[in-house]
């Protein structure tokens, strides 16, 4: 992507949106502060819509500048162009010649029930996670070069003028939403964390209210991107953040956010009737399960394990790594 910021780090840009405004309205989400390395878990309901992009990512607040600006930005995607895919990307290089390494992961129904997004970055790697589920680690020169720059961390609802990426977009969708239900940082802490991880829970936003210590709305666009991002399209409400995509004239949202259900439980144990990874090398330890749109700890038992999945036992006062069981 090659953005252009409107106001940025106290510079400011003359923008004439009479003239040049496009004919939607997206949004974007963004972080105050910046971070180096770290684990991010985000749980999101996505968009399904030909043309439409719905993501999360770390990005370098300098890279549109250009050379001798370097491009560093860590990407989870959602195309809309199908409702079973998200791509994974790392941006290397510099805005005059990025280096790209997309990799698609399909999985059923993304738009319809909310996911948890998992991104973990450390000095020697990069991996997503969907679900509690490794689907990708990168070790290559593209996460040396990343050591280089804090990053900002993002989320963003927007449309590509690029149908052969993202599909041909379709007005009469519009408008749709993204909803983020929490998202939680884990600070990069090798051999430190809960159990011996690598990861220490920091801080998580439930969206309760909006927190402008910690975030930004954006009021810029990018080229490729057929959309003008504004503040109005980024509403919270009943505990969730919505990101919004609309037309010009009908911004923002009034309607009734979709409930983040989780799964069931009736009794303190459950059987996870599949497999499941905790997306940690050594599984033993206290997580939290989402269980009707509420975090439940409990604590995992590899004693307690059967062939089909694991059980698991509710605990009252742990609180430590986000999970998605199915």
């Amino acid at each position: 992507m090659s953005r252009l910021f409107l106001c940025f780090l106290g510079v400011v840009l003359l923008f004439n949106f009479s003239a040049d405004a496009k004919n939607y309205k997206g949004a974007e989400l963004y972080s105050t502060n910046l971070v180096k390395y770290g684990r991010f878990d985000i749980r999101m309901r996505t968009i399904s819509g030909s043309g439409t992009i719905s993501s999360f990512f770390l990005y370098y607040d300098d890279s549109y500048k250009g050379p001798p600006e370097p491009w560093r930005e860590i990407d989870i995607e959602v195309l809309g162009k199908s409702d079973n895919v998200f791509q994974s990307n790392i941006i290397t290089g510099n805005a005059d010649n990025k280096t790209t390494s997309e990799e698609l992961h399909t999985y059923n129904k993304l738009s319809e029930d909310y996911h948890t997004y998992t991104l973990e970055w450390t000095p020697d790697y990069i991996a997503w996670f969907f679900d509690g589920e490794e689907v990708r680690r990168s070790t290559d020169a593209q996460v040396t070069d990343c050591q280089l720059k804090e990053m900002s961390y993002r989320f963003n609802l927007w449309i590509s003028d690029a149908p052969s990426w993202a599909g041909q977009f379709n007005p009469s969708i519009l408008p749709v939403y993204q909803y983020i239900n929490w998202i939680k940082y884990s600070k990069y802490t090798p051999g430190s964390g809960p159990n011996g991880t690598n990861f220490t829970p920091e801080w998580e936003d439930d969206f309760n209210s909006f927190d402008s210590r910690r975030w930004g709305k954006g009021d810029w666009t990018f080229d490729g991107n057929l959309v003008d991002f504004t503040g109005d399209n980024i509403v919270i409400k009943d505990g969730y953040c919505i990101i919004c995509l609309t037309d010009n004239n009908k911004t923002g949202f009034s309607g009734k956010v979709p409930e983040d259900k989780g799964v069931s439980i009736k009794n303190d144990k459950q059987r996870i009737k599949k497999p499941f990874s905790t997306g940690y090398s050594n599984p033993v330890g206290s997580y939290l399960l989402t269980l009707d749109g509420r975090r439940l700890p409990f604590n995992l038992n590899l004693n307690e394990r059967s062939k089909s999945g694991v059980w698991i036992k509710k605990e009252k006062d742990t609180f430590i790594p986000v999970l998605r069981i199915n």
